[in-house]
This record gives structure tokens, C-alpha cells and sequence, in this order.
């Protein structure tokens, strides 16, 4: 690979994290007054707007299994964002975002269920490295267990599947048709929610503002993402995502004054160093 797609995909990777850490302050913010259903509704309407454009004249007809990978995507990606919005709303905006990027930490088992691939033994050092990580976070005692946090910890299985079923789609359809039926699935799917939830599904003028600027920063994020993982190789891009944690340390700081205990701290450390090593492995191989 030359360097110049290696330093594109880096950069890509750093903007990727920055814009998403903004789309979660903003989600954070407007929860105060817009509830969770709502904002995921919305935010797929309007992105769902500026990708119908680009996928006219491209669908095609696919086989049975396409569907259904199609729907555990829409559905892992769909289930990912509600419980982490979920868990913005309860918990510091640093801890929610680092518990979603555990999300490669799960991946070698939803591979293990979806495929019935057994995890090698290599990847286990790593794995315990990165769930020790997880409850330096969590901190859980024998009388208490904060079930926010274990909601954000529930977000990074839904990525998690979202992130192998977009791997799986990529061999057989466009990036835009994938993202098209996931926004399309969303906005379904948030809807009948809303309305078993009684939840009005109407956004004041002046906070559709705000959900404007969530819908951008995801839709300008997915693009990095995937402009991310098309220089670079995902050894590279995964570990460099893990910035946006710092990201959004520094905004739960200058605005919640939320400061990571000793504790946490260290279970971020683990967590990188988890994630960092199972990069390693993954180069190797």
C-alpha cells in the first residue's frame, strides 16, 4: 500500500471520529427535549433524503440471501443506535462511546453465531484483556449494577453485527444500497416503536436544528468511514477510531465536567491496548 492511501485513510479515520463525537454531543443534547424514537425517526428520514439520489437507477434483483443479510444489518445497526442513544441519555458521554467501541471486541462472536466459526485461541488474550476493560468501566459491585451501562454495552453488539453483515454485503452490493435499506428500515421500524411508545413523533422548528446536525454528522461520518476503510486496511483504521473516545472525553469535560475516575481510565487503557492487539493479529494473518 503507499503511503499516500496509508495518510488518507488516517486522516479520513481521524475526521470519521471527530464528526461522529459531535453527532453524539448533539444527540445528547437534543434528548433533553426530544425523545429517543423520535431523533432515530428523523435522523433516518433525512438521511435516507440524501441517499435515495444517489442509489436511482442502481437496484437490482438479489437472491433470497442478500435479503436476509440485508435485515440483520438494518437490524444490528438499527438496535446499535436506539440502546446507545438510550444509554447518552443516562450515562457520561465519554463512557457511552467507549462501551459502543468495544464493538470489535464482539464481533469474534457474532462471527462465531452467524458462522458457527469457532474464535481462534490466539484472540482470547486479547478478548479478556478488552472485557476486563469493560467492567473497570462498568465498576459493578455484588449489590449494584448500573443497567445503563450494560444498555451502552448492548449498542456495541448491535454495531458489532452491523459491522460483519456490511462486510458480507460488500461483496455483493453498492455501499449506498446498503445504507439506503438500513435508513429506509429505521424510519420503519422507528415509527411503530413511537407509536406502541405513544411518542409524537412532531420536532419543534427550532430543535430540528439540532437534528439536522446529527443527521449530517452521520451521514458525513459513514462516508469517512467508508472512504476510511477504503485507503487503509481495518489494522489501521480500527485502532485509529478509538480517538474519537478522546473526543468525546474532552466534550463531556467542557460541558458536563464529566471526569473519567482512576478506575475508568484504566479500563480505557485495557480496552485500547485490546483493540490495538487484536489489529495486530489481524495484520499478521
Amino acid at each position: 500500500m503507499s503511503p499516500s492511501l496509508l495518510s488518507k485513510g488516517i486522516y479520513a479515520t481521524i475526521a470519521y471520529a471527530f464528526i461522529m463525537s459531535i453527532a453524539a454531543l448533539a444527540v445528547k443534547v437534543v434528548q433533553q427535549e426530544i425523545a429517543v424514537i423520535t431523533l432515530v425517526f428523523w435522523q433516518s428520514i433525512l438521511c435516507l433524503l440524501l441517499l435515495l439520489p444517489q442509489q436511482r437507477g442502481h437496484w437490482k434483483m438479489h437472491p433470497a440471501f442478500v435479503w436476509k443479510v440485508h435485515f440483520l444489518r438494518s437490524m444490528g445497526g438499527f438496535t446499535g443506535f436506539i440502546f446507545y442513544y438510550y444509554a447518552l441519555n443516562h450515562i457520561p458521554l465519554v463512557e457511552a462511546s467507549l462501551l459502543r467501541s468495544c464493538a470489535p471486541l464482539c464481533v469474534p462472536f457474532v462471527v462465531l453465531i452467524m458462522h458457527r466459526t469457532r474464535i481462534p485461541v490466539r484472540r482470547w488474550l486479547p478478548l479478556i484483556v478488552g472485557f476486563v476493560g469493560v467492567i473497570f468501566i462498568i465498576q459493578p459491585t455484588p449489590t449494584h449494577v448500573n443497567f445503563w451501562h450494560l444498555i451502552g454495552l448492548t449498542s456495541a453488539v448491535g454495531l458489532a453485527f452491523s459491522m460483519v453483515t456490511t462486510r458480507m454485503l460488500s461483496k455483493e452490493v453498492r455501499s449506498e444500497e446498503t445504507m439506503t435499506i438500513y435508513f429506509a428500515v429505521s424510519a420503519f421500524l422507528s415509527s411503530i416503536v413511537a407509536l406502541f411508545q405513544n411518542e409524537s413523533l412532531y420536532v419543534p422548528l427550532s430543535l430540528f436544528v439540532w437534528v439536522g446536525v446529527v443527521a449530517g454528522a452521520l451521514y458525513i461520518g459513514m462516508f469517512l468511514y467508508t472512504k476510511a476503510y477504503t485507503y487503509a486496511p481495518a489494522s489501521v483504521v480500527s485502532p485509529i477510531s478509538y480517538i474519537g473516545v478522546v473526543f468525546s472525553g474532552v466534550w463531556g469535560w467542557l460541558i458536563w465536567g464529566h471526569i473519567p475516575n482512576l478506575l475508568a481510565v484504566l479500563g480505557m487503557i485495557f480496552i485500547f491496548a485490546s483493540i490495538l492487539y487484536s489489529a495486530r493479529l489481524s495484520r499478521r494473518s
